[in-house]
């Protein structure tokens, strides 16, 4: 094989050969090139090698096409450094020569030498077509900035490419993957003949940008248009309907008269769509008819479990999947790894960690990210910081992930100080990143810094606050007794409306033994919530610290006359590898006798030791 290359390599053996093509020899061009497109499809590399040393001898330096041929040959049998020698050694090249060594070094994951390819082009004189910027665009994908992008946006642009339906699905899908959904949607808007494949992909990119709306009604426009959706759109468009969604429905009735709601790819996005509607019996009885589940369909119910936060039963079904003999791979991992997190278990979170190190997954920055945040949630800080400093690779969600663990911890200044070493880096944060930080701040009272945090997310990257950020700015001021600044922030920021802000703010209240604000608080959360009791428990434990026991008594009738219930109180330890679970006033535990005989003792010995427990929140 050396050999080969090494003979194709002095550029004198090209220039002694003609610059022409004679009669004969097209025809054994033609034959060449279907040979060597053959070998490339087959990846025969040794027959690929005898037609490279009959090149040598006998192709023309102008048959360029026949050198692209080769070099792609080359590079799909996974050979890039004898692609890169021959088209280093070509002496005439063409745009297609370097659309050919651009996607050997995209495919083999080269994306500075693509760039710099790119480049070496430009100074050839060469223009670029639409499929050397789709190229470009989906190198940009592993960058986590989006100004490499934005820089071939504009080539497009100058050259009239952005109409391209390939240019523009490869900017959708490359805005998309850097939740620039805005960008991506006026380059849906700026190609000129919109296929089913456009379509396709600005649909999924509303779903992966969590704008289930913006999906669906791109499915129905698309339907206006006279399109028929495929299979792809149909599993892309289910993962949109959520929380009930009637047209969810709708559609898989539709599959069922279509005949296509048995076919696996679309019952695992049926299983999604239920899972993300809080539908797990469906989702259970979807799977349990399934006659050959395969592994993505494992792990979709194992996913679902997880995000309903039903632990035990996505902890079950993975110990199933292993029982059946099906092998899990990252995405599996991924989503148990939360369950366990969930259930506080460190010794399964660290054998689970072991089976990563085994199946070779712990480079995999999904995996990593997904295994941080379990020893974290299991209290091993230790070990979660550990593994984030061992990282080869760290995203945006590596970061933010490690920024929640510091959080969750108690370690404010080390949040904040890992967020400006997340800028240093050039990692662009997101609203999640940010809604830990000011979690740390409001839990470590760093209130100064959470402010400036708060500014910094709004002025400098133009996020827009969401519910969950005004809360956390009302907590951290509630918490370090500055009431007055938090029901003024709730009126400047017009979250009059926010439930969750008046919530936190009557938590301030609670803490401080505020009653007049707390009732205010407790007032308006019930007229903008009244389906929720934590007004109600709060406002009354804010009565019991008082010793007003009459207003907490109303409080209690009201609550009881609303139909509302205080969410049961419930734990569960892990026994010998199962896991036992524990509800307040229940009796079905086979050894309830024996726990609450246990507890009456330790409540006698506590007693005698002078223990007075309180009572302020007895709600």
């Amino acid at each position: 094989m050396e050999g080969v290359i090494k003979e194709s390599s002095p550029r004198d053996q090209w220039q002694r050969k003609p610059n022409y093509i004679e009669p004969m020899f097209r025809i054994e061009s033609n034959r060449l090139s279907e040979s060597l497109q053959a070998c490339t499809s087959e990846r025969n590399l040794r027959r690929g090698l005898a037609h490279h040393s009959h090149m040598i001898k006998v192709v023309s330096i102008s048959c360029i096409s026949l050198w692209n041929k080769l070099n792609n040959m080359y590079s799909q049998c996974g050979h890039l450094n004898y692609a890169s020698r021959v088209f280093e050694n070509m002496l005439e090249r063409d745009t297609i020569s370097f659309n050919t060594i651009i996607s050997a070094y995209l495919n083999h994951r080269f994306h500075n030498r693509v760039f710099s390819m790119y480049s070496m082009m430009k100074e050839a004189g060469l223009i670029p077509n639409s499929i050397t910027l789709t190229l470009l665009f989906k190198a940009c994908n592993s960058l986590s900035s989006v100004n490499p992008l934005t820089q071939i946006h504009v080539e497009a642009l100058k050259r009239g490419l952005n109409s391209d339906g390939f240019v523009g699905s490869s900017l959708i899908d490359g805005y998309s993957k850097l939740r620039e959904i805005g960008e991506a949607r006026q380059a849906f808007a700026d190609i000129s003949k919109v296929d089913l494949v456009s379509w396709n992909v600005m649909i999924n990119a509303y779903i992966e940008n969590s704008c289930d709306e913006e999906a669906i009604e791109t499915f129905s426009q698309m339907r206006r248009e006279g399109l028929k959706p495929d299979g792809f759109t149909l599993t892309s468009i289910l993962g949109a309907f959520s929380g009930g969604h009637e047209v969810g429905d709708q559609l898989h009735g539709c599959l069922i008269k279509e005949g296509l709601a048995f076919k696996t790819p679309v019952v695992n996005a049926l299983l999604t769509m239920y899972s993300k509607s809080k539908k797990m019996g469906s989702s259970s009885k979807l799977f349990a008819r399934m006659q050959a589940p395969n592994l993505i369909s494992w792990t979709a119910m194992i996913a679902g479990f997880a995000q309903n936060d039903l632990n035990h039963e996505a902890v079950r079904f993975y110990q199933g999947m292993q029982r059946e003999g099906m092998r899990e791979n990252q995405f599996t991992l991924a989503s148990v790894l939360p369950a366990y997190g969930g259930l506080a278990t460190l010794q399964q979170s660290q054998q689970v960690h072991a089976r990563i190190l085994k199946l070779g997954f712990v480079s995999d920055v999904l995996v990593a990210n997904a295994l941080i945040d379990s020893y974290s949630k299991c209290g091993s800080l230790l070990e979660a910081h550990l593994l984030f400093q061992t990282l080869n690779y760290r995203d945006v969600v590596s970061f933010t992930v490690m920024i929640g663990a510091f959080s969750q911890h108690g370690k404010s200044k080390e949040a904040l100080s890992l967020f400006k070493r997340m800028e240093r880096e050039g990692m662009r944060p997101d609203e999640i990143t940010f809604l830990g930080l000011l979690s740390a701040c409001s839990h470590g009272g760093l209130v100064k810094e959470g402010l400036m945090v708060f500014k910094t997310m709004t002025d400098f990257y133009g996020i827009r606050p969401r519910t969950e950020h005004h809360s956390c700015v009302v907590d951290m001021l509630g918490r370090a007794g500055r009431l007055r600044e938090a029901e003024s922030f709730i009126k400047i920021m017009s979250i009059e409306k926010e439930g969750a802000a008046w919530e936190a703010f009557l938590g301030a209240c609670m803490i401080h033994g505020e009653i007049e604000l707390g009732a205010m608080a407790a007032e308006k959360v019930m007229e903008i919530e009244p389906e929720r009791e934590g007004a109600y428990i709060l406002l009354s434990n804010i009565y019991a610290a008082k010793g007003k026991w009459e207003d907490k008594g109303k409080i209690r009738k009201r609550l009881n006359e609303s139909g509302l219930r205080k969410a049961t109180g419930c734990s569960w330890i892990e026994v010998k590898g199962e896991f036992k679970e524990f509800v307040a006033g229940a009796l079905s535990n086979q050894c309830s006798n024996d726990i609450y005989n246990l507890m009456r003792n330790l409540n006698n010995e506590m007693s005698m030791a002078g223990f007075v427990p309180s009572i302020e929140k007895s709600a």
